[in-house]
């Protein structure tokens, strides 16, 4: 009975234990990066011993033993050139010491030439064969493959992102790996989540050994680079960098990064492979990936989606639309010609936007350039204008500095007014007939200039600083009083009303007659006390 007892307690203890270990076991993440894999080696022959295989994880990099071996038994005068897949190989596709990325596992087979290996230029002899990539890429469609963001612009200084870089690369490869590492880091209903699986997977972009991926992390030039290597032939150029010694961890596939024209280094020389990836950098680098180039000539139709981050000056313009452009293309010379293009509308509903310090306007889906529309003027690269590039610098400097996005429309109508209103005082200038148009511009300048003027002066300004915020100010000149006095003021409608905005008036019953309370900011002319007779000018 005693033993029937003990055996009793000794089968509930290890129940308990067991239920205690299971949901440890549940819980516990899979550190695992990538599958492993083995190399197998064999001598073909040789009196020496090939040797020991080498496992290692799915996508990883082998580098190849410095083996010497000793010709075939019963051969005389052959040389070991270096390994094969191919067992009856007359060359090698690997060299003794190269580093090699795989996907699966492999058999290498020694072979022997009668030509003695060069050793002395450090490079692979000229018999060596070009090996392929560990992984396939697509190349054909040129289909966009970056877009901008949300608010309409690219963000080409904008560090890449781990998560995006996985995107990027899921995109182009491919393979799929047989077993998909998971991340506690990387909840499974992101939008991130089934490239970053499959590309660790592969061991294209792994996680890291802590078991996370931190795909909200800058990707690095060196983490972009080792994963780019992998999609490149292994080509006999590299490139050394001077802030890259060959006890980098990432020194073979930068070398072979660089070798292959994906990156190139700064002014000084230098990769920088702890720095982060820009986007602008990304197209550039993705474009020689793919062997895709812009049409010189499309990428400036006035019809194609635009950034205005990004302008046609900008030194990457070319290679971000070839990114964000979907196209079919013909070989032209050294690059080509898009046909059947398809362009991205704008994520932004129709209106004026502040992007970047300037005032943009969306229309169906694009931004207008080299367009006018009502009282706005934009340029070639879609900015609004006053047609004087000084004073357009003076006027976004005024809007960054008293506005904010912060602030509701009014506020900031409200913190122009108040700023050209109590920043100015009265001079005499030329009176303006009635019917008189574009002469904004030159009373504002002049006003910025010597902090003085007249009406017209004070009208002028608050209107074009109004517009800067994208709102549609006309200028009036009409008379002010019974005697209708020549007077300047400003129109502005606001949400199907129009309102009157008399800064300059304000301005003398504020600082010359000490009335703080007197109001003609956003008024209607019949309630300010005062008589306003319009000639010419004014909300249409």
């Amino acid at each position: 009975m005693k033993k029937k007892i003990r055996r009793l307690t000794t089968t509930l203890l290890m129940a308990v234990l067991l239920c205690c270990v299971l949901p440890v076991l549940a819980l516990a993440p899979d550190l695992s990066i990538a599958a492993q894999i083995t190399v197998h080696f064999h001598n073909s022959g040789s009196a020496s011993a090939a040797p020991d295989p080498i496992a290692i994880g799915q996508g990883g990099q082998v580098i190849l033993p410095q083996t010497k071996l000793s010709s075939p038994i019963g051969v005389q005068g052959w040389y070991f050139a270096g390994w094969s897949e191919d067992i009856s190989a007359s060359a090698p596709q690997y060299l003794p010491g190269e580093a090699i990325y795989l996907t699966r596992s492999i058999d290498l087979y020694a072979v022997f030439t009668q030509t003695p290996p060069d050793t002395s230029s450090g490079q692979p002899s000229p018999t060596s064969q070009q090996k392929t990539a560990a992984f396939t890429i697509r190349t054909g469609s040129h289909t966009r493959y970056m877009s901008g963001a949300d608010d309409g612009l690219f963000h080409p200084s904008q560090a890449l992102s781990r998560g995006e870089m996985a995107q990027l690369l899921y995109n182009i490869v491919v393979e799929r790996p047989s077993q998909s590492p998971g991340f506690s880091d990387v909840p499974s209903d992101s939008w991130y989540a089934p490239a970053v699986s499959a590309m660790a997977g592969l061991g294209i972009l792994p996680g890291y050994s802590d078991g996370f991926f931190r795909p909200l992390q800058p990707v690095t030039r060196a983490e972009a680079a080792q994963a780019l290597a992998l999609l490149i032939p292994a080509n006999v150029h590299t490139r050394s960098f001077p802030d890259v010694p060959a006890s980098h961890p990432a020194y073979a596939a930068i070398s072979a990064a660089g070798g292959y024209g994906l990156f190139s280094g700064d002014t000084s020389g230098n990769f920088n492979p702890d720095a982060s990836l820009q986007r602008a950098e990304t197209a550039v680098v993705f474009n020689r990936l793919l062997g895709r180039s812009p049409d010189s000539t499309a990428i400036y139709a006035s019809d194609l989606r635009y950034f205005p981050d990004v302008p046609t000056t900008h030194w990457a313009y070319g290679a971000v639309m070839e990114a964000v452009t979907t196209h079919s293309h013909i070989p032209s010379g050294s690059g080509e010609l898009w046909r059947e293009v398809q362009s991205e509308p704008v994520p932004l509903a129709d209106g004026c936007y502040r992007l970047n310090g300037r005032l943009y306007c969306v229309s169906n889906g694009r931004f207008l350039r080299s367009e006018t529309y009502e009282c706005f003027s934009f340029d070639a690269e879609g900015r609004y204008t006053t047609g004087d590039s000084a004073l357009d610098d003076r006027l976004n400097a005024l809007a960054d500095q008293y506005t904010n996005s912060s602030m509701t429309r009014d506020q900031q109508l409200r913190a122009l007014y108040n700023y050209c209103r109590d920043n100015f005082s009265y001079l005499k200038r030329p009176l303006l007939e009635a019917g008189t148009t574009g002469w904004e511009p030159e009373y504002a300048a002049s006003f910025l200039s010597m902090g003085k003027g007249n009406c017209y002066s004070f009208a002028s300004l608050f209107c074009l600083l109004a517009r800067e915020i994208g709102q549609p100010a006309y200028t009036v000149i009409g008379g002010l009083g019974k005697n209708a006095s020549a007077h300047g003021w400003v129109e502005i409608k606001l949400d199907g009303t129009v309102y009157l905005f008399d800064p300059q008036l304000e301005w003398r019953y504020v600082h010359d007659y000490g009335y703080k309370s007197h109001n003609l900011f956003k008024v209607f002319p019949q309630n300010t006390g005062h008589t306003y007779t319009k000639l010419s000018g004014g909300v249409p």
